[in-house]
């Protein structure tokens, strides 16, 4: 059993960094944006094909490229070229991780292992 002080670690943290935390799930729960961070993560990009990829207005990329940066997930470098940060790449990082990790998540890839393997003993059962 997990003992109620790694409980009372983990509230104190979140309490503690709660308004940042929120500022960037409230950033990141958009769609749009991010889609926007999610195409920075292999290469920066430019303006132009930030908006070519995400199809929206420049008026809507422009603003969605400045929340990002307010809350530290990208870099802007020179003449209008957008990068994940280190801060944006760990959380992203940290977002798929915890996805993966979902008791449900586990008990289905547990559940698709085991119907691989009864369907490959049952083939291999007929083979000639």
């Amino acid at each position: 059993m997990i003992s109620e002080s790694i409980y009372d670690d983990l509230l104190d943290s979140l309490e503690k960094d709660f308004t940042e935390i929120m500022l960037i799930l409230k950033c990141l729960g958009n769609e749009n944006r991010l889609q926007i961070l999610m195409y920075l993560v292999k290469t920066p990009k430019s303006y132009g094909n930030i908006v070519k990829n995400i199809e929206l207005k420049k008026t809507a990329v422009s603003n969605h490229l400045s929340q990002l940066l307010d809350v530290n997930m990208i870099e802007k470098e020179e003449h209008g070229v957008y990068k994940i940060s280190a801060d944006g790449l760990s959380f992203i990082k940290a977002i798929e991780r915890a996805y993966q990790d979902l008791p449900s998540k586990q008990v289905k890839k547990f559940e698709t292992l085991q119907q691989r393997s009864i369907s490959n003993s049952f083939l291999d059962r007929f083979k000639l």
